[in-house]
């Protein structure tokens, strides 16, 4: 199992697109995209966590929010916008395993420690993951590049402002 995900990230990360579609009709691959995100999740919190003065509290509330927002959230949100607007077909298990592992890239979250590059490592690695969410979300749901750039901006708002509000609660 472990062979099969490295081989995934890694043609995922060089953004092979057929990897998409074998994800999405893959039952196996919920687990395996569960674990890349746990994995993801985990890197880039200890990562904002070290940096941070609260280290507890930030790993433990990146960690969480890691799950349930940027993962669990964005597969709903994007399927929703992208099957009821958009004319797109999935289902939410094929969304789930597909943006699970467009989070690969994250997994380089850990090097945002380096405080002279924490800032850059963390840009490209959100943007290597944009890209890999944009490709899974146009893949999986079979869009034109045009409705799947409209649905990842809508379902990435969505999430950007529940983080937002959480962020000003929490």
């Amino acid at each position: 199992m472990l062979q099969r995900i490295i081989q995934r990230m890694t043609r995922i990360i060089s953004l092979n697109t057929e990897v998409y579609h074998e994800i999405e009709h893959d039952p196996k691959a919920t687990i395996e995209a569960a674990l890349i995100v746990l994995v993801t999740s985990f890197m880039a919190s200890l990562g904002a966590a070290i940096g941070s003065g609260r280290f507890i509290h930030a790993f433990l509330l990146r960690f969480v929010v890691g799950i349930l927002l940027n993962w669990l959230l964005w597969s709903y949100a994007t399927l929703l916008i992208g099957t009821r607007f958009f004319g797109g077909q999935a289902k939410f298990d094929g969304m789930l395993r597909t943006l699970g592992y467009a989070n690969a890239p994250q997994v380089l979250g850990i090097l945002s420690v380096f405080s002279c590059l924490g800032s850059l490592i963390s840009l490209v690695t959100w943007a290597l993951s944009l890209i890999a969410g944009f490709l899974a979300i146009r893949e999986t749901l079979d869009l034109s590049t045009e409705k799947a750039i409209l649905t990842v901006a809508i379902g990435w708002v969505v999430v950007l402002v529940v983080n937002i509000l959480l962020w000003n609660v929490l």
